[in-house]
C-alpha cells in the first residue's frame, strides 16, 4: 500500500461518495515539467507483476495534441508522461498518489478525430539499452548489487526503492546482448522480480504470493464500507507444478550443478504423493554457482509455481494506493478471509472502476528432495 493509503480519513472518504482528482503531466527527458495539466478524454493504467515492464499507461486526448511536428509535446522522442490519482474532500485537501512515469512510446492519430498516447515504465528504458557488446558479472557482487548495477548502467537516472539483500554471491559469467535476459536471471535465481514501483523507483522483491504476510485492507461487497461491485474466482491446474529441478549450466565449462526441490507436504493439495499426480518443470540458470544456491532457486520458485492454485478477479471502485504485491483480502460471494496478493490491475484515470487480479498466498513447508 503506498505511504498514507491507510489513513482512516482517506478509507472512509473512499467508500462513500467523492471528488475524484486526477493530474497528468509531461515530463521531458530530465523529468522536468512541461505541461502540469494535461487535458484527456479519458485513460488508464495498467500494472501486472509477470510482465518485465510492468506498467503501462494510455491516454486518450484530442486530435489537435497529435505531434504532427517531431518536437511535439506528445511526440515519443523522449518526453515522458507522470499520472496521479486520488481524491478531493469538500475542504480542498487531497489524498493522491503518483501512479504511473514512463516514457512515450507511440502516439497515433485515430480516425474518430482523437490521438492515442502509448507510454511505459522506466523498465523499457532498461531493456532498450541492451549490451553492446558481451558483458562480464561482477562476482564480488551480491545479487542484489548485481541487479542494481545493470538496471543503473541502463537507466542512469534510476532510483531504487526496497531492495531486498541476497547474500548469495554473483558467479562468474558472461551474458551476450540481452541486459533484460541478465536481469531475469538474476531475479528468478534468487526467487524474486524486478521492476518499477508507482512513482519509477525500482525494485527487487521476492514473489510476494511465497512470503508471509497479514493483509492491509479489506475489500467487500456488502455492507456501508462495501467497494466490491463484481468477483469471479478460477482454479486450474495448467500453471501448477509441484516439481521442479533447477540447473546450474555454465558457460565457462565447469561441471553443471543441479537441485530437486519437490512439494512433499503431506497437508498440500499438490503434494506429489496425492491425488494431483506429478508435474515438473525444468529451470535452467547460470547464475547459482553451487549446489546449496541451486538448491534455494529451487525451493523458492517451486514456492512460485504452487501459488498460482487461487485465483481471484474482482471489479471495485478505485483504490489509487493499492500496489501491486499487496496482500489484501476479499469478503465477497457470503465468504470471507480470502487472501490474495494483487498480480494485476487497471486503474481508470477518468470515472470508471478499477480491475484487480490476485493470487493465493501459499506458505508452509514445501521439502527440497535430493
Amino acid at each position: 500500500m503506498l505511504e498514507d493509503g491507510l489513513n482512516s480519513m482517506y478509507r472512509q472518504a473512499l467508500a462513500t461518495s467523492h471528488q475524484v482528482w486526477v493530474r497528468v503531466e509531461v515530463l521531458d527527458g530530465q523529468q522536468q515539467v512541461l505541461e502540469s495539466d494535461l487535458v484527456f478524454i479519458d485513460g488508464s493504467v495498467s500494472a501486472t507483476l509477470t510482465s518485465r515492464i510492468s506498467r503501462t499507461l494510455t491516454l486518450k486526448v484530442s486530435e489537435s495534441l497529435y505531434p504532427y511536428e517531431s518536437d511535439g509535446l506528445l511526440a515519443p522522442y523522449g518526453n515522458m508522461i507522470r499520472a496521479s490519482r486520488g481524491i478531493e474532500l469538500a475542504d480542498g485537501s487531497r489524498f493522491g498518489w503518483v501512479i504511473f512515469v514512463g516514457r512515450i512510446q507511440d502516439a497515433l492519430l485515430n480516425e474518430d478525430g482523437s490521438c492515442q498516447i502509448d507510454a511505459a515504465d522506466f523498465a523499457a528504458d532498461v531493456l532498450e539499452n541492451r549490451f553492446v557488446r558481451p558483458e562480464n558479472s561482477q562476482p564480488v557482487n551480491s545479487i542484489s548489487t548485481e541487479v542494481r548495477r545493470l538496471i543503473s548502467a541502463g537507466f542512469p537516472p534510476a532510483t531504487f526503492g526496497l531492495v531486498e539483500s541476497f547474500t548469495e554471491p554473483v558467479r562468474t559469467r558472461t551474458w551476450q546482448l540481452d541486459r533484460g535476459q541478465a536481469l531475469d536471471e538474476l531475479a528468478t535465481s534468487g526467487g524474486a522480480f524486478w521492476y518499477p514501483l508507482a512513482d519509477g523507483s525500482f525494485t527487487l522483491r521476492r514473489y510476494p504470493w511465497t512470503v508471509p504476510a497479514v493483509p492491509v485492507v479489506t475489500y467487500s461487497d456488502t455492507g456501508p464500507l462495501g467497494s466490491v461491485s463484481a468477483s469471479r474466482a478460477a482454479r486450474s491446474r495448467a500453471e501448477v507444478f509441484n516439481s521442479l529441478t533447477v540447473t546450474g549450466e555454465r558457460l565457462n565449462g565447469d561441471a553443471p550443478v543441479y537441485a530437486l526441490a519437490q512439494d512433499t507436504n503431506p497437508a498440500s493439495a499438490t503434494n506429489i504423493y496425492g491425488n494431483f499426480g506429478i508435474r515438473h518443470q525444468m529451470l535452467r540458470l547460470q547464475t547459482p554457482g553451487s549446489s546449496s544456491a541451486a538448491q534455494g532457486a529451487a525451493s523458492t520458485n517451486l514456492r512460485r509455481l504452487v501459488a498460482l492454485a487461487d485465483a481471484w478477479a474482482w471489479t471495485m471502485s478505485v483504490d489509487a494506493a493499492l500496489e501491486l504485491g499487496d496482500c489484501v483480502r476479499l469478503d465477497v460471494r457470503g465468504r470471507t478471509g480470502i487472501v490474495q496478493v494483487v498480480a494485476s490491475m487497471r486503474v481508470p484515470l477518468g470515472h470508471g472502476s478499477m480491475q484487480v487480479a490476485g493470487r493465493s498466498l501459499v506458505l508452509g513447508s514445501l521439502e527440497g528432495v535430493e
